[in-house]
């Protein structure tokens, strides 16, 4: 028995640094498109995800996370629909499981003034990431659906005069960098395509403002990339309400060249809590070129459980879309898109 209580504290001891926490969600959706030309459609299906984090820190500032779900958008699964192109399951539709990838899997060393890590990491979420990696989205938060939050590259950040300056380099696009042939036809010099982010916070008094900038680069000499600056403000409070303005603009190449745009993204934000809940609205407004898009977002979310391991809570949600942005199909200012949804989520930790 003696030896029995002795390897339960080693083996107590040795997990002590290793934390696992999750969570998971059903959403049941209405989702109604008008095309604008008489045409229609409306559907009501149901989604489901789970998440799995697990962090271990070894001493010394020095760490490592990796996060398990579903390499889909926003890492939901339909229920009933073939999700896979290879196989819909060992029976009917119904019995199609989604397959758990590594969405997140990195390390890293924090210190009080500097830190940095490396591999598939997450990134705070904000519109500039939109503007940048999807303008033909540019809205309904595409870097959180189809990036599911997260990056491959290097990130970190550094404490410089008092002020936290963040920076990720992300590696979008690995190539041949030499490529050189038997016969006279002239050798190809290319590279990675990369995107270079920069950010800080400043306060002034009860507001406070983040400024963002975003460049992309690489690849032969002729090839043309994004380029994204602009700004979120945190606004004071007024009446229990917290609001926020955010407005970014982006460029690719010069006017005459072939893949040239300017597209701009503002989005409006007030949010409150309400004892248990919290109601949550943003309103954006984004260009792509001469076509326009508005998009709004109308939450709230209660909770229902709190306890020391977790919560459960849930969200009802309506988010409607005006005009298709530019994107493979032509653009569409009388096109629409409704989805009224509830979400039900429990965290673990």
């Amino acid at each position: 028995m003696k030896n029995i209580i002795l390897c339960l504290i080693s083996l107590s001891f040795v997990m002590s640094d290793i934390y696992i926490s999750g969570d998971a969600r059903v959403r049941p959706r209405y989702d109604i498109k008008e095309n604008g030309d008489g045409s229609s459609t409306s559907d009501i299906y149901y989604l489901y995800r789970a998440r799995l984090n697990m962090k271990a820190d070894i001493g010394d500032g020095w760490f490592f996370k990796t996060q398990l779900a579903t390499a889909s958008v926003a890492g939901f699964t339909k229920m009933g629909v073939d999700n896979s192109d290879l196989v819909v399951g060992p029976g009917n539709l119904n019995s199609y499981r989604p397959v758990a990838n590594f969405m997140q899997l990195y390390f890293g060393n924090i210190k009080e003034d500097w830190g940095f890590w490396a591999g598939a990491f997450p990134l705070s979420y904000n519109s500039a990431l939109d503007l940048h990696f999807y303008s033909d989205k540019l809205i309904d938060m595409p870097f959180v659906l189809f990036n599911n939050s997260s990056i491959t590259g290097f990130s970190g950040y550094r404490l410089l005069m008092g002020q936290k300056l963040n920076w990720f380099l992300s590696v979008d696009n690995n190539v041949v960098e030499n490529e050189e042939f038997a016969d006279e036809v002239e050798p190809i010099d290319d590279c990675d395509d990369y995107t270079l982010g920069i950010n800080t916070s400043l306060t002034f008094g009860p507001a406070s403002i983040t400024p963002r900038f975003l460049t992309s680069f690489g690849g032969m000499d002729d090839d043309i990339f994004p380029l994204t600056f602009g700004a979120d403000i945190e606004l004071p409070k007024i009446a229990g309400f917290n609001s926020g303005i955010s407005y970014y603009t982006s460029v690719k190449g010069e006017d005459g060249d072939t893949d040239y745009y300017e597209a701009d993204h503002m989005r409006l934000s007030i949010s409150r809590k309400i004892k248990d809940g919290k109601l949550k609205f943003f309103y954006d407004m984004a260009s792509k070129n001469d076509d326009k898009v508005d998009y709004m977002w109308l939450s709230f979310t209660q909770t229902i459980y709190k306890g020391d391991m977790g919560e459960v809570s849930i969200s009802p949600t309506f988010r409607l879309q005006n005009g298709k942005d530019a994107g493979i199909d032509s653009f569409n200012e009388n096109y629409s898109r409704s989805k009224f949804e509830v979400t039900t989520q429990i965290k673990f930790k």
